[in-house]
């Protein structure tokens, strides 16, 4: 029997939900609990597992277009299932827009008196996955393996003749038709690559002007998460009050538990660095400081028990803030392990909606791009988020004498609603209190 794929609700706040990626073809077998397709939404990207087992007949939304929640996206259906009952669905789109949905499935019908179409394109787990990588179809390439199953080499072969390209990329580069193909580099290609082959092309649109002479410029929409990002960072500065503040801290002591324990983490296959420290010292000062573990929204505060840390990581269209839950009552190594975790999944696109959602307070790092100290917008309804600059070796006056110390500069920016610089200030010393003796972090209830 045929079934309808409608847009899932991933979050309570979910209305709508853009179609990033469509992972199969019409005409292609899908089985029961395989990718279908992904969606875009909010800061994420989750992917859609096909309910059934059957023929992917037919797509009402094609990638790069938004539906709203509960509107069919596709039909999985048998072979020779009638569909044309389904085919009239309301999809609140207008005929323009419905008309490439038919062309695609009439091409899709065409295809089927073509065996491979209509038949599973048999593949190993890690050519899948290439595939994937590289936004291409199963159909494109040979297979070499036993019993017509694609391998990796196969898909080595044919990317000697068309180079990888991210999903970002491609789509970006099939929007403003691009020859993508052509860019010769070893690498995978990034949307940055893209972009630079379009300013080199000679569609390329030059504007003149006598007083800047030639300036080449490119205009394109925001992505999804661009957007979303956009439009929290604007409501979040013209709602909140924010003050920041600054101090630079000694890191010394912190540096060098760090070189203690990361002989002993690494035997546990966990990369330790000032980072987790940094979270599990600021999830133990925000104990001491409630106000800043609480959200602020309009006239009331909401205090919270525990703190569940909000970390940015940068992703290839933005930032996303995974959390972790609980960040006070775990250990280094927990955090650890569970920061690696959510930084990779979000590279990926594959955090859920509930692990970027319910954090109480952020810490956003730019040390790795030598920032020595920066203003952070607060991420809303929380009353504060730290931000972290590079270490840098410095000489220093104790007492009498020149010491070479590492010195670290934290950025606090505070809803001014909810406290005071006072306040604030308190809770830079008591971070400073932990960073002067890290040893204390390992002695339950300090």
């Amino acid at each position: 029997m045929a079934v309808v794929i409608t847009m899932p609700k991933f979050g309570l706040t979910m209305t709508e939900g853009t179609v990033s990626n469509w992972l199969t073809e019409p005409g292609n077998i899908i089985k029961s609990g395989e990718p279908l397709f992904e969606v875009e939404t909010d800061k994420i990207t989750n992917a859609v597992e096909a309910p059934e087992t059957g023929v992917l007949r037919h797509i009402f939304i094609p990638e790069g277009e938004t539906a709203k929640v509960g509107e069919p996206i596709a039909i999985i259906a048998q072979e020779n299932e009638d569909i044309n009952e389904y085919l009239g669905l309301d999809t609140t789109q207008s005929e323009v827009n419905k008309k490439p949905h038919i062309e695609a499935n009439q091409e899709a019908d065409s295809k089927e008196t073509q065996p491979r179409s209509l038949s599973y394109i048999k593949a190993t787990p890690y050519a899948k996955k290439i595939v994937r990588e590289q936004g291409r179809s199963m159909q494109d390439i040979k297979p070499s393996g036993p019993n017509g199953v694609i391998v990796s080499r196969d898909i080595e072969l044919e990317t000697k003749k068309q180079p990888a390209i991210s999903p970002l990329a491609k789509k970006y580069a099939q929007q403003h038709g691009i020859e993508w193909e052509e860019i010769q580099q070893q690498k995978r290609i990034m949307l940055p690559d893209v972009i630079a082959q379009q300013f080199n092309s000679s569609d390329t649109v030059n504007i003149k002007s006598t007083q800047y002479g030639s300036l080449t410029s490119v205009t394109e929409p925001m992505s999804g998460i661009r957007k979303v990002i956009a439009e929290r960072m604007s409501e979040s500065w013209k709602r909140i009050p924010h003050v920041t503040i600054q101090r630079e801290v000694d890191v010394t002591a912190l540096v060098s538990a760090l070189s203690i324990l990361s002989t002993e983490y690494k035997e546990k296959g966990i990369k330790l660095t000032i980072t987790h420290f940094l979270i599990k010292i600021v999830a133990n000062a925000l104990e001491k400081h409630p106000i800043l573990n609480a959200w602020c929204d309009e006239n009331q505060i909401t205090y919270h028990k525990v703190v569940n840390m909000g970390v940015a990581v940068s992703v290839e269209e933005g930032l996303v803030v995974p959390v972790i839950f609980e960040a006070n009552q775990q250990s280094i190594l927990e955090i650890a392990d569970v920061l690696r975790d959510l930084t990779e999944r979000a590279k990926e696109n594959k955090l859920t909606a509930d692990e970027i959602r319910g954090s109480t307070f952020t810490i956003s790092n730019l040390g790795m791009m030598n920032i020595d100290g920066f203003a952070p917008i607060i991420n809303p309804p929380e009353t504060g988020i730290l931000g972290v600059g590079r270490i840098i070796e410095k000489p220093i006056y104790q007492g009498g004498d020149v010491v070479r110390r590492s010195m670290l500069t934290l950025s606090l920016s505070f809803d001014h609603r909810a406290l005071d610089g006072v306040e604030a200030a308190r809770f830079l010393n008591t971070i400073d209190y932990y960073i002067q003796e890290p040893l204390r972090l390992l002695v339950k209830g300090r």
